[in-house]
């Protein structure tokens, strides 16, 4: 059921870890006690591409703050 996991808790902690909510834990465990793994190894690349999206937010962000800290220094010549 859990195969690279010794123990049910090692997996809740790692998807702990990894930013799970409390539900997605929950759902991925029930899928992978009813033989499910592809349905669970699909709610964990969802919450992956949640976690990569916020990344490129973030990004995208630095790169517009990047673009203010060059004008205003421009400004200071």
């Amino acid at each position: 059921m859990l195969s690279g996991y010794q123990t049910e808790e090692e997996l809740i902690q790692n998807m702990v870890d990894a930013g799970c909510g409390e539900t997605t834990v929950a759902d991925v465990l029930a899928c992978l006690k009813q033989g499910q793994k592809k349905k669970g190894l699909l709610l964990l690349q969802g919450q992956r591409e949640t976690l990569l999206d916020g990344i490129h937010a973030d990004q995208s962000c630095i790169e517009y703050l990047d673009t203010v800290l060059s004008g205003i220094r421009k400004g200071d010549t």
